[in-house]
């Protein structure tokens, strides 16, 4: 009885916005804050169906469960804590991702492209948030945030060995096998980030394809990719095609924007090299002016 009741109690303090529920005293941040983070990473990636998601707290890496909850939502785990928007962005764009990509526990030996475009996500996402924060934010507490969100990515990508597009396939070629039995070896997965991310921040309407990428076991990585064109939209083999370049051949696909444009995101300065990116804390809504305070995170 005492064990129903807690129940009870726990399930009427979870906070429902939308597709989005959220256990509101796991992230020591108001609940609706973090739901004006959620909202703004997924809407960074346009036309894409979000089914239900149940927002908890980890002490541990960052992870999409596979099994449902009662309701039927995707459990999604955060190790994130405060106002460290630029941590929440990146961790929980990682996890849409694989939700966008259908995840399923199969394992195979292409698995470290879907992590890659994982990874590839949650720098689009602060890259994206950065520059639509410029002129569209919720509030003002994030237009005054928006350069922490690419400081936060630079930070990361500047860690990472700096890939170009024709020296792509030779970098796959020699980390062929270590990739295909780790599909998360992180230091691999941003690198090859980096180089897949300029082209879907110019053309965001290809996340799309990541709701039919295959997981065949005992495919190359051309028959992979292949299988991934035959039963994908036609509007996104444009994309497909620029993966194959990138990382099979050596023709040079056409290069997007240059990310240091007077467009791009990445133009700000970085934070002092002392700060570390979960040191971008987000101030208070109560400890800016007046006529800067907003709610939520």
């Amino acid at each position: 009885m005492t064990r129903l009741l807690t129940t009870l109690i726990l399930l009427t303090t979870l906070t429902t916005f939308g597709q989005i529920r959220i256990a509101p005293t796991d992230f020591n941040l108001p609940t609706d804050e973090l739901h004006t983070l959620l909202t703004a990473t997924i809407q960074a990636f346009p036309d894409q169906k979000t089914p239900p998601l149940y927002l908890t707290r980890t002490n541990q890496k960052p992870i999409t469960l596979y099994e449902r909850t009662p309701r039927g939502e995707i459990n999604i785990r955060l190790n994130i804590s405060g106002r460290y928007y630029a941590q929440a962005i990146y961790q929980f764009a990682h996890e849409y991702a694989h939700v966008l990509a259908n995840f399923a526990p199969t394992k195979h030996e292409n698995q470290w492209l879907e992590e890659t475009l994982c990874e590839t996500a949650s720098l689009y996402a602060l890259m994206h948030l950065s520059k639509e924060w410029r002129d569209n934010a919720p509030s003002d507490t994030h237009k005054n945030y928006r350069l922490k969100l690419v400081n936060y990515a630079n930070k990361i990508t500047y860690t990472r060995e700096t890939l170009h597009p024709k020296s792509g396939p030779e970098f796959y070629e020699k980390n062929r096998t270590t990739l295909r039995k780790n599909a998360k070896n992180r230091a691999l997965n941003g690198a090859l980030a980096n180089l897949i991310l300029p082209y879907l921040i110019k053309e965001p309407k290809h996340w799309g394809a990541l709701q039919t990428i295959p997981r065949t076991p005992g495919l190359t990585l051309s028959e992979h990719l292949t299988e991934w064109r035959n039963n994908t939209p036609a509007k996104h083999h444009p994309f497909l095609y620029h993966l194959e370049a990138l990382l099979l051949t050596k023709t040079d696909p056409p290069a997007p924007r240059s990310l240091n444009s007077p467009e791009s995101p990445l133009t700000p300065p970085l934070t002092p090299a002392s700060q570390s990116p979960a040191s971008a804390v987000a101030p208070s809504p109560q400890a800016l002016p007046t006529k800067l305070r907003s709610k939520k995170d």
